[in-house]
């Protein structure tokens, strides 16, 4: 299996259209009437319009898929993405045996997470 991608069911394909390229810096590869294209790095994220919001869960434990978006510089990027009303789950970053990291929702509802590798 060779160069998977990633697939979201999204609220409002416009509005996840603007957040995903103008907050996240995703690169628009691609455009239909209910799908988009994008990238993240060498990923690829399909994205698709649905008509309700995601499900609420607990977030870490609760079966689910989530994006990672590393950054150079987590507490930054949380600062960059609150000045845009970005939600996050955590109210401060946590961490694990890799680097530390956070949870924030799309404007659908999905939950995504940025991680800083430790050095």
């Amino acid at each position: 299996m060779d160069n998977p991608s990633s697939l979201l069911i999204v609220q409002n394909l416009q509005q996840s259209k603007s957040f995903y390229l103008d907050i996240l810096g995703l690169t628009l590869v691609s455009e239909t009437d209910n799908c988009l294209k994008l990238l993240a790095g060498n990923h690829a994220v399909l994205m698709f319009q649905g008509t309700l919001p995601a499900l609420e869960y607990q977030h870490g434990y609760n079966a689910n898929s989530t994006l990672v978006f590393s950054v150079d510089n987590l507490d930054d990027k949380i600062v960059e993405l609150k000045s845009h009303a970005v939600e996050f789950i955590h109210q401060s970053p946590n961490q694990n045996d890799w680097g530390r990291y956070a949870a924030f929702k799309d404007p659908s509802g999905i939950v995504h997470e940025l991680f800083e590798l430790f050095r």
